[in-house]
């Protein structure tokens, strides 16, 4: 067996000799932490900053529009209109699409102007409350070509549609974008 003999002296410089390494790692580890941080700023300023959402409120008025078409009363009927179904019946559907549509949409009032939202909400509700209304006064066993025709006649009355209001102040929310 080999016996390995430290003299006091030889005990110190191996003190010293890891004292001196252990003061170099740390100050290693110090500089490539900072060296770290560094790089990572620099790759973070290089980075395009979307310092606004203009798209994402562009893409949202850009569906608000298309929205505001689809539930206007003249699309909704031209769409819609089949000869087979009561007036009943295609007024439930008229007024499923219109809510279907608006729930597609929902999402799209984090992005646009809180007072074009509430036209766009107004404008679903007018329009299930149009539907309604003239539905309801036809006779009970009335067609789908009566309520059509009486939707149609409603729309042809100026300002009787909400539609047009809600895409001029769509457009002049996009033209504040652009």
């Amino acid at each position: 067996m080999i016996l390995l003999e430290f003299t006091l002296q030889d005990v110190q410089t191996i003190l010293i000799v890891l004292g001196i390494a252990l003061v170099l790692l740390i100050g290693a580890i110090f500089f490539l932490l900072t060296e770290f941080r560094s790089l990572k700023a620099s790759v973070d300023q290089k980075r395009p900053v979307a310092a606004d959402n203009s798209l994402l409120r562009l893409q949202a008025y850009e569906r608000l529009t298309l929205l505001t078409d689809r539930i206007s009363l003249k699309n909704l009927v031209t769409r819609m209109h089949d000869t087979q179904y009561s007036a009943t019946e295609l007024a439930a559907g008229l007024i499923q699409t219109i809510r279907t549509e608006y729930e597609h949409n929902i999402t799209q009032q984090n992005y646009v102007n809180p007072e074009v939202w509430k036209a766009v909400t107004n404008l679903k509700d007018q329009n299930i409350y149009i539907i309604n209304e003239l539905a309801g006064a036809l006779p009970p066993n009335a067609t789908a070509l009566d309520l059509s025709r009486n939707i149609l006649q409603y729309t042809t009355a100026d300002n009787a549609e909400l539609s047009g209001i809600v895409l001029n102040a769509i457009q002049y929310e996009v033209k504040k974008l652009v």
